[in-house]
């Protein structure tokens, strides 16, 4: 029985050593899967927002669930201390303090298409109910630009700023050179 136990331990033992990373990839096969399943979720969430939205209905138990995924998500990237950089227009924003400037650019950038397509939904289907020509157009955009840009400045500097102190903490742990 025993010599049986020191076989498999044996056996486990070389197996670890010829493939040292195949739990580390089998967990992330299986996180990407998780991933992707989570995608999934979140589209289809998504779609039927759209679809009781559209049949004049609110769909509260879908927005309920969009909330806890996101306050999900959220929770476990902040215990597992990952503070990703925020992406404008599909590029990671540079987190130097010299680099504010090309951020600003970047966020009003980001709120012209969101700002140029309030404004044709709103010109198309009068959702504020003031049709009025050009002088209501151009508010409609530049409302909608200003809410955009402020939004998208506040939530992305503070993120690039827990990103920068996160590192800063990495960068001291790093660093010390005490005993203790």
């Amino acid at each position: 029985m025993k010599n049986n136990e020191a076989m498999r331990k044996d056996l486990a033992d070389k197996l670890k050593t010829a493939y040292p990373y195949a739990d580390e990839r089998t967990s992330l096969v299986s996180e990407k899967g998780l991933a992707a399943c989570g995608i999934i979720a979140i589209f289809y969430v998504f779609a039927r927002i759209v679809y009781v939205g559209f049949h004049g209905g609110l769909a509260l138990p879908e927005l309920v669930l969009l909330f806890i995924m996101v306050f999900a998500i959220k929770r476990v990237n902040y215990k597992n201390k990952v503070f990703p950089l925020p992406t404008v227009m599909g590029k990671s924003l540079d987190p130097a303090p010299t680099a504010k400037g090309k951020r600003i650019a970047l966020y009003a950038l980001n709120a012209l298409p969101l700002a140029v397509s309030w404004t044709v939904i709103d010109m198309l289907t009068d959702v504020t109910g003031q049709s009025g020509g050009i002088k209501q157009l151009i508010t409609d955009f530049l409302s909608m630009f200003i809410v955009a840009f402020i939004f998208d400045t506040i939530v992305n500097e503070i993120r690039i700023k827990k990103y920068n102190a996160h590192s800063a903490e990495l960068d001291n742990m790093e660093n010390d050179l005490s005993d203790d």
